[in-house]
């Protein structure tokens, strides 16, 4: 890992974005409708999202955990588009 130890604390954010294509309106209407056998997709994909943000430096070598001040997910379907939006900020000693 980098040595951090002579850095400052300064704010840090971070947006992720990925987009979920779909072959199918009725898969769109059944996300929105929550009629998805397995479950309220958005929500079980926030909790993922959120799971993922907190444990980042488990996944990522050399990744110093970061104390996670603040993390909003966003999710806005267009068509057959879903698109994930991923906000993170922090206050922390970063390279």
């Amino acid at each position: 890992m980098i040595n951090i130890v002579p850095k400052v604390s300064t704010h840090r954010s971070a947006i992720a974005e990925a987009i979920v294509r779909v072959s199918s309106a009725n898969t769109i209407q059944a996300i929105n409708n929550k009629t998805v056998p397995k479950g309220d997709v958005l929500e079980s994909a926030r909790v993922a999202g959120l799971f993922a943000v907190k444990r980042t430096s488990d996944m990522i070598p050399d990744c110093h955990p970061l104390p996670i001040e603040y993390t909003n997910i966003r999710y806005k379907i267009s068509g057959l588009e879903i698109l994930i939006e991923v906000e993170v900020h922090t206050i922390y000693k970063t390279e």
